[in-house]
């Protein structure tokens, strides 16, 4: 017992339970109206209990005018042959109705067990946690009788017994296995194939959703940002531009500051100098500026220079030479500006 129970046992879970869950629910879904399109009703060749034939698709009680090849008959059994019952039950898996159904016949028949044939149907009605369900109990002895009696009017055999009504209900032990035979089971293995890819691909279409969701949304931001780079281009270049007239700025900002500015520079001169004092040259570079001429004393001219602020490294690079005949002397002096000391 508990070696055949572990063959189908994984980490507590009952896989036979799972599958006969599986099969119950495929069987569930294919009577779904979605799903019942895939498996059309086949025609049926019925003989009613006063004898006349038509034809009907499915179990049904409503005859059509079929021009097709019928696979199927059935009989319909007189009322006095069947015994009607009605039954509410919860909703369960179609194994399990069938069950309880067949306990409900086995307990309610007055026919003995092994005599005893049953068929139920599901009424239109059922609706929300409950299920109506029409059940037919019958003997299988009377209903033998009643087809071979039957028989003598060339009926064909074997045929699919009902019980008939609004809605008629298959008396299970006859025909219908061969009614029903290779044609619904293959129609039927086609369904629950069909139903089998149809929950695939959801089950494909859920799970790619959000990344296809993602992916637009990926795509749409690039496409907002080109074009948002496209129409702050000119802007983009402007600021370029503005950043480089900037940095030029800063390096003539720099070239002043590193050199004095000449001009201010021959203003403090001309303003320093004594008037005695002719100036023959006057260079600059850079920082640093050269003063060539005559003065009545140099020395003194040098001194002056010295202690003026913002002048530095003053010096004669040459000595000084009397001007012949003049009481003059010719001078050479260098010194640097300091620009900033000089706006200080």
């Amino acid at each position: 017992m508990s070696s055949s129970k572990s063959q189908y046992d994984l980490f507590g879970l009952d896989l036979a339970a799972a599958g006969r869950y599986f099969r119950d629910g495929w069987a569930d879904a294919a009577a779904w109206p979605l799903f019942r399109w895939f498996n059309p009703q086949p025609p049926v060749r019925v003989t009613d209990a006063t004898g006349r034939t038509s034809v009907r698709l499915g179990v049904s009680a409503t005859p059509v005018n079929f021009k097709g090849k019928v696979g199927r008959t059935a009989i319909e059994l007189p009322e006095d042959l069947v015994l009607r019952r009605s039954l509410i039950l919860p909703r369960l898996a179609a194994r399990d109705l069938e069950a309880a159904v067949a306990l409900d016949a086995r307990s309610a028949s007055p026919f003995p067990e092994s005599d005893l044939v049953w068929g139920f149907a599901l009424r239109p009605a059922a609706e929300g946690d409950v299920l109506h369900v029409a059940s037919v109990l019958s003997s299988r002895a009377l209903i033998e009788r009643h087809l071979a009696n039957l028989q003598g009017e060339g009926l064909p055999f074997p045929c699919e017994v009902w019980a008939g009504g609004e809605q008629p209900v298959v008396v299970r032990g006859f025909g219908e296995a061969k009614g029903k035979g290779e044609g619904e089971g293959r129609r039927l293995r086609w369904v629950n194939r069909g139903l089998l890819v149809l929950a695939v691909a959801l089950a494909v279409a859920i799970a790619l959703t959000p990344l296809l969701q993602l992916r637009e949304r990926m795509f749409d931001a690039m496409a907002r940002s080109q074009k948002l780079a496209k129409a702050s281009s000119p802007q983009v270049n402007l600021r370029a531009d503005l950043m480089k007239f900037n940095a030029s700025l800063e390096k003539v900002g720099s070239a002043v500051a590193a050199y004095g500015n000449p001009l201010l520079t021959l203003d403090e001169l001309s303003r320093l100098l004594p008037d005695d004092v002719l100036v023959n040259s006057l260079e600059f570079k850079g920082n640093t500026v050269r003063i060539a001429g005559q003065a009545a004393n140099a020395a003194r001219l040098l001194d002056l220079l010295s202690a003026q602020p913002g002048y530095s490294e003053v010096k004669a690079p040459t000595a000084t030479t009397r001007v012949q005949g003049s009481a003059k002397e010719y001078f050479t002096i260098e010194f640097k500006v300091d620009r900033a000391e000089k706006a200080q």
